[in-house]
């Protein structure tokens, strides 16, 4: 009985030589020929240009499929690292091997896991490569970080105020590089400057940004700045002329800082995120893992400036007070002003009389620039409120008119394209015409040459027409199952109506489900007093049509 030999070969980018995918192959027949592998069938598996960084390539993935259905006795590869540069990947693919009786060859490294020893040095192998592997990606990380000392930009979004010159330099190996360095944007400083300047004196950041929006200063992307933006702008030490107090001022935080201040040249921070394996984004690096480095570019805030900002900041930060949730609005995050903002709850006065609170929605964008940028009316939450719980409500009612038409039609279609019961016809067409091909066939053996010719024509033309009729029959399902799709959606439709018709009797919380699931858009314009209510497209339809 032959043995399934398997041959697993990878390469991370598209080459013809070296260690080509071909070559990995190559090597290791040549292998299983020289050894005790003689009666062979080998199965190649195949992945170029991918990474080893993880087992997640096509090729891999249907090797271990092969291997627990037991299609596979040894699997064999040309080196270690072409299986996964991952201990704890290539652990668990040991572990699949040993479970299936499947053993492990190495050709480059001679390990086998037929024996106890060859199954202790892969493994120990396996730790040192990623022992390895780590270590130069430390190293790595170590030598950008001494980069960072010596002034040079690594990357990323170009703070506000600068923009970033590449440099061409030499490493260590005398091997031509390209960094960065920061040059003033000087239409930009003086924004920076202004931002200092007014936090200095309204010791806001609302209240900065209130300023900001009232004379129109936009960010790089055309927007108006944000809270986040402002602070990111203020806490940030590339603005300031460093001198030995901001030194202390960063290391105090747990900073490690690199460089001899001269109350000339900004800091740059590095090292401030780490990449997580299996996600998309970063995370932040403890504050003590952070590089303040004294940089190459020019500061342009005084040491004394940016250390009272920071101050203020920090006598700030816990000065916010926690509003909380005040007030059950239906609409919130849902109702949008005529500029196309928001609008949010704003708490007016208290009455005399009940001792209760009147409420308003506020446009959030008037709010923030002190109506600088929008001049929309405030309106009462219980009338707006109200308006489109009434809204809703007549919906509901008219739920046998909205969905008359999609019943009707449904049922139109459904049998246009079942008329005659053509469905079942097919089906019976297509079996019978089998039958004659089977028939058909049977009698070939028993036949002349020229009968052959006619059946043989004969069975062609059956099997045009079997596979015309199956054309049809799979367009009248994929046409019914469409139609079923649609009465599934008409029924939910006509329970989100229901709901509609009793809101008044449901809880808040499902009030304000069913108005984003009903409603596409709600907005308010005071110059005319409307609220604009747009529900979502097959309410929309509905409404239109006039039953028939």
């Amino acid at each position: 009985m032959s043995m399934n030999i398997a041959i697993y070969s990878r390469k991370s980018r598209f080459s013809t030589s070296g260690d080509s995918i071909e070559n990995q192959v190559q090597l290791c027949k040549e292998y299983a020929q020289r050894y005790d592998y003689k009666d062979t069938n080998f199965i190649i598996y195949e992945d170029e240009g991918f990474s080893g960084k993880n087992t997640n390539r096509p090729k891999f993935t249907e090797l271990i499929n092969d291997i627990k259905n037991k299609k596979i006795d040894v699997l064999m590869c040309y080196r270690l690292d072409r299986i996964s540069r991952n201990v704890s990947d290539f652990s668990s693919t040991l572990e699949l091997l040993e479970a299936n009786s499947v053993a492990f060859v190495s050709i480059k490294e001679q390990f086998d896991t037929s024996t106890p020893m060859g199954r202790a040095m892969i493994y120990i192998a396996s730790v040192f490569a990623q022992l390895e592997r780590e270590t130069i990606a430390e190293r790595v990380r170590d030598n950008m970080i001494e980069l960072a000392k010596n002034g040079y930009w690594l990357g990323g979004t170009t703070p506000l105020g600068y923009i970033s010159i590449p440099v061409d330099y030499l490493d260590n190996d005398m091997t031509e590089r390209k960094m960065y360095k920061l040059e003033k944007n000087e239409p930009e400083i003086e924004t920076v400057k202004l931002i200092y300047k007014k936090y200095i004196e309204l010791k806001s950041l609302n209240k900065v940004e209130t300023y900001l929006m009232q004379h129109n200063y936009k960010t790089r992307k055309n927007g108006f700045y944000s809270l986040s933006s402002l602070k990111f702008i203020l806490t940030n030490p590339v603005y300031v002329k460093a001198n030995k107090d901001v030194i202390a001022y960063l290391s105090e935080t747990g900073m490690n800082v690199s460089g001899a201040p001269d109350g000339k040249h900004g800091i740059l921070i590095y090292n401030k995120t780490k990449t997580v394996s299996g996600k998309t984004t970063k995370d932040a690096r403890d504050i003590t893992e952070w590089v303040a480095a004294v940089s190459r570019h020019i500061g342009i805030l005084d040491p004394e400036m940016w250390l009272d900002v920071q101050k203020t900041l920090a006598d700030n930060r816990d000065s916010y007070p926690n509003m909380g949730k005040t007030h059950n609005a239906l609409l919130t995050s849902i109702l949008r002003c005529k500029c196309g903002s928001f609008m949010r709850i704003n708490h007016g006065h208290i009455s005399t009389k009940t001792g209760n609170c009147t409420y308003y929605y506020s446009c959030a964008l008037k709010k923030r620039s002190k109506g600088s940028q929008c001049d929309n009316g405030n309106v009462k939450v219980s009338d707006i409120d109200e308006s489109v719980v009434s809204y809703l409500e007549n919906i509901g009612i008219k739920k046998d008119t909205i969905l008359y038409n999609f019943i009707d039609f449904n049922k139109a279609q459904r049998k246009d394209i079942t008329r005659s019961n053509r469905k079942g016809e097919l089906i019976t067409l297509i079996s019978s015409k089998q039958n004659q091909i089977t028939n058909l066939v049977n009698k070939l053996s028993m036949t002349d040459d020229d009968i052959a010719k006619i059946l043989l024509a004969k069975i062609k033309t059956l099997k045009e027409e079997i596979a015309t009729s199956e054309l049809e029959l799979k367009t009248i399902q994929e046409e019914n199952k469409a139609l079923d799709n649609q009465e599934i959606e008409i029924a939910m439709l006509g329970i989100m109506l229901d709901k509609c018709a009793d809101i008044r009797n449901l809880a808040f919380e499902e009030q304000q489900q069913l108005i984003r699931m009903v409603l596409k858009n709600i907005v308010w314009d005071s110059d005319t007093g409307s609220l604009a209510i747009e529900p979502v497209e097959s309410i929309i339809e509905g409404i239109k049509k006039k039953p028939h």
